[in-house]
């Protein structure tokens, strides 16, 4: 096992503090749009789920790393506020698929413009550290 470098230490504080900086402008950039930090992430895994339906509330739950129950209440806010809804399954009546609103997609795409520009800007400064990472990764960092 290698003993990391002081230089890869700064770069992993570096890593460590442009994300907590980025979460917390995140935060505040859902509070503007009128969300909960938690609903900005749960409209964000509703609309970039992969599948070609809608997610259940256990995928939901699995992406934003909660407990099932916990996703349940999420998601019977945000309906309540009209940024979800629930469908049943066209296979599956037994399933319930979920989906963005008009209002939901409009509000997350908003933040998502802003949230992409952010991270526009943020690429500079992540980039040398990805750069030292992947040299570290190769050997090449002392």
């Amino acid at each position: 096992m290698l003993v990391p470098t002081n230089a890869q230490y700064q770069r992993l504080l570096a890593f460590r503090t442009t994300l907590r900086k980025f979460e917390q402008w995140s935060r505040e950039a859902a509070e503007a749009h009128g969300l909960t930090h938690a609903q900005h992430q749960l409209l964000l895994a509703i609309r970039g789920y992969k599948g070609p339906e809608g997610p259940t509330i256990g995928d939901v739950a699995d992406e934003l790393l909660i407990k099932h129950h916990t996703a349940r209440g999420l998601i019977d806010r945000a309906q309540e506020v009209g940024l979800v809804e629930r469908r049943k399954d066209a296979k599956d009546s037994r399933r319930v698929r979920l989906a963005l609103t008009k209002e939901g997609e409009k509000v997350l795409r908003r933040l998502t413009d802003v949230h992409v520009e952010e991270l526009r800007q943020l690429t500079p400064l992540l980039d040398p550290i990805r750069e030292a990472a992947e040299r570290a990764a190769a050997g090449e960092d002392s």
